[in-house]
């Protein structure tokens, strides 16, 4: 009688349990749900092991007491976008505040108001109209045009993604690897191609290290122009003139990273010290340039080797001051070796200026104008989020070129 019981029991459990297990994969398993008599919801793949969201119907989307009762817990780490069909009013209490993966989400006009918590913190919300929300959440409102006052609005670039509207100002500071071809102006360019703000600042002088720069007391007149001054005091007047910089790109002169590490570390350190005391909210890269012939020796026998150990100095040192990298001497690395110029058979990509202008390419250092260009795309990608691919100004470049370089540089920052 006892087994009997006993057998009863266990058979009772396992149907308690396997009713529990078939609700619960049910529900694990579902890809579409009913919100309300009017809203409901779906999965579809991302391509990438994850979801897309979709939001369909017309009216307000339901409150939830919490994250836990919204029908995709368990699965909201895996959701990559969320899509709001026109003409849903309103996005509840709690409804993707576990999509912590989402970047952003494009709210649709018919959109008026959303719940408390309805987003991850961490999320930017483009709205077409006017979206009542809590104090602390943050919607950008659309807008054509920039707009001529203050405020939070945005818009879509030329290649469909949604921006903020503001006038980014950046200050170049190097020396001729940042002058040739005027690098800030092509920086400057390709991002208006993509409808980007920018205001873009140098300082740039031949030869200069980031040593002189982080000198305010550095007044040494340039040889060629005795009338001006260092431009270490340059450095030191522009910040302390200006606190509203965004972003700040640091250019060490030439193989110096390798051939005195130290005084590259202690000067990037000094900049970045001077950078974070006067600009109120400034982010710092470091271009890290390229390998060059000039610049072989018997330690670096080959480009690519002299770009690698470049490239592991900038890295080195950009941990060190907490900066980032514009890693523009990888994307030379992988033009030369994939695009190797042949003069002779007029084949490849020239990355380089011909210096002493003799056809001697031994004596390379300096960029050509495709260098510069490829220099400035990966900028462009680092600093603004952009995607070169779309970027339609080519300059004096053919549209082949362009491409070629556009493309490398999308893969090397991304």
């Amino acid at each position: 009688m006892k087994k009997t019981f006993i057998s009863a029991a266990v058979v009772l459990i396992a149907a308690s349990l396997t009713a529990a297990c078939l609700s619960g994969c049910s529900e694990e398993e579902a890809t579409s749900w009913t919100l309300s008599d009017t809203v409901s919801a779906s999965f579809s793949d991302n391509g990438k092991n994850g979801y897309i969201l979709t939001v369909e119907g017309s009216g307000a989307m339901p409150d939830y007491a919490s994250e836990r009762e919204t029908p995709w817990y368990g699965r909201a780490g895996r959701v990559t976008e969320i899509v709001l069909d026109d003409g849903i009013t309103y996005v509840g209490d709690n409804t993707f505040t576990g999509c912590a993966y989402v970047e952003y989400v494009i709210l649709p006009e018919s959109v008026t108001s959303i719940g408390a918590d309805a987003f991850y913190d961490d999320i930017t919300l483009y709205a077409y109209s006017q979206v009542t929300s809590p104090d602390s959440v943050r919607v950008y409102t659309y807008s054509e045009q920039q707009p001529t006052t203050g405020g939070d609005y945005w818009h879509l670039r030329t290649d469909g993604t949604p921006t903020v509207w503001e006038n980014i100002k950046v200050l170049f500071i190097g020396n001729s690897f940042t002058y040739y071809n005027d690098l800030p102006s092509i920086f400057e360019d390709i991002a208006l191609s993509l409808g980007e703000v920018v205001q873009v600042d140098s300082i740039v002088h031949g030869s200069y290290t980031l040593t002189s720069y982080a000198n305010p007391d550095d007044v040494a007149a340039p040889s060629d122009d005795p009338n001006m001054q260092g431009d270490g005091k340059t450095v030191e007047e522009k910040l302390s003139a200006n606190n509203d910089y965004d972003v700040i790109i640091l250019q060490e002169q030439s193989t110096r990273p390798v051939d005195n590490y130290n005084a590259f570390l202690s000067a990037a350190r000094t900049l970045k010290q001077r950078i974070d005391e006067t600009q109120t909210d400034c982010d710092v890269y470091l271009y890290a340039t390229w390998g060059f012939p000039a610049g072989l020796n018997g330690t670096y026998t080959t480009v690519p080797a002299l770009e690698a150990a470049l490239r592991s100095a900038y890295s080195d040192v950009a941990k060190a001051i907490g900066a980032g990298v514009c890693s523009v001497g990888e994307a030379f690395t992988y033009v030369y070796e994939h695009y190797r110029y042949d003069e002779a058979a007029g084949t490849g990509i020239d990355l380089y200026f011909d210096d002493n202008n003799d056809g001697n390419r031994t004596n390379d250092r300096h960029p050509s104008y495709a260098g510069s260009y490829l220099a400035a795309c990966v900028h462009a990608a680092t600093i603004l989020g952009i995607d070169p691919r779309s970027v339609t100004f080519t300059g004096s470049l053919s549209e082949e070129t362009a491409t070629i370089l556009q493309n490398v540089a999308y893969d090397i920052v991304f």
